[in-house]
């Protein structure tokens, strides 16, 4: 969608009565969203909706983790090989962890130890002390893995393996595969429900959602997208699905998974994450340089920001203040 489009849907949706720009997010929430072409993570103040920083993350920067207490956010650069690790209150890097292979996904656990990011290229995941800055073990996967989550309880670690067409389903104590899944064609985004019950993830070629049973492996439902979903967010008893390719978010029902409809947004989604109410639902387009606010109850948009060159924000990227 071009930005005149996007004007022109922000002037019509104000008309109506819809716009709150200035609408309260949760708790004082904010955004580290990755802006990949200009090498920067910037800060985004989610009540007004404005940059507050912009902090310079060299090499690419994609995947991006909060930890839960919002104490640091990780951040991995695909072309520069690392895993930077910020003071989210300091605003400074404070450590970066040089790798190998494709650092891609990142995810912390719940305790806020370790962290995990995937190896697209060698088909792994890192096991790394947010502390020392050392890989301290490696889990082989499927091939290329992408996105990567926890369960809530910090018990299992899943990975999307594009190129296998399954998610990998990992102990988080032994590091042991416990079981597969084979979920649609090119998975790449996945996320995790608060109960940690199901994962959904996105799959790129076959332009469906799968929801799979993370207990057993058994595949729940494949919902049917817009063309090239990339991630999932879930919020209000919804999912919000960005579609690159169609410049919109596919919506379902999370328990019945019925399609309830699109939502237009700017060109080309990817990164979305939920409020931590579940109130609004907020996504980063790529090509329009633009994170947008979304009511989750009246899937309205309500806020739109510039964030930098290239935004892609992969992975956990709200943080509530404290």
């Amino acid at each position: 969608m071009s930005l005149k489009s996007l004007t022109r849907l922000l002037a019509g949706s104000l008309i109506c009565g819809a716009i709150l720009v200035t609408a309260p997010a949760f708790a004082g929430e904010e955004a580290f969203v990755t802006n990949q072409n200009d090498d920067t993570v910037a800060v985004v103040d989610l009540e007004r909706m404005g940059v507050s920083e912009k902090l310079a993350i060299p090499g690419n920067p994609v995947g991006v983790a909060v930890s839960r207490d919002g104490s640091r956010v990780y951040v991995t650069s695909s072309e520069g090989k690392t895993l930077s690790i910020i003071d989210a209150a300091g605003r400074k890097v404070v450590n970066v962890i040089h790798l190998k292979g494709g650092p891609f996904g990142v995810a912390v656990h719940p305790s806020g130890r370790p962290v995990y990011v995937t190896d697209w290229f060698e088909h792994r995941i890192w096991i790394i002390s947010p502390e020392s800055g050392e890989i301290t073990a490696e889990v082989t996967v499927g091939n290329s893995p992408s996105g990567i989550a926890v369960t809530g309880d910090g018990s299992t670690i899943v990975t999307a393996d594009r190129d296998s067409d399954q998610l990998s389903f990992i102990d988080a104590q032994t590091l042991k595969v416990k079981r597969t899944a084979k979920v649609g064609s090119r998975p790449f985004g996945v996320t995790v429900d608060d109960a940690g019950g199901r994962a959904f993830t996105a799959n790129v070629g076959s332009n469906s959602v799968s929801v799979v049973d993370i207990a057993s492996g058994t595949v729940l439902a494949e919902v049917k997208t817009g063309e090239r979903p990339y991630a999932v967010a879930l919020a209000s008893g919804k999912a919000f699905v960005t579609n690159q390719y169609e410049g919109t978010l596919s919506v379902f029902d999370a328990d019945t998974y019925k399609l309830a409809g699109a939502i237009e947004v700017a060109e080309y989604p990817e990164g979305i994450a939920a409020s931590g109410d579940g109130k609004y639902i907020y996504v980063a387009n790529w090509f329009d340089n633009k994170l947008m606010k979304i009511d989750a109850v009246s899937n309205r948009v309500v806020g739109v920001v510039e964030t930098g060159n290239g935004p892609r924000a992969f992975g956990a990227f709200i943080r509530r203040k404290p």
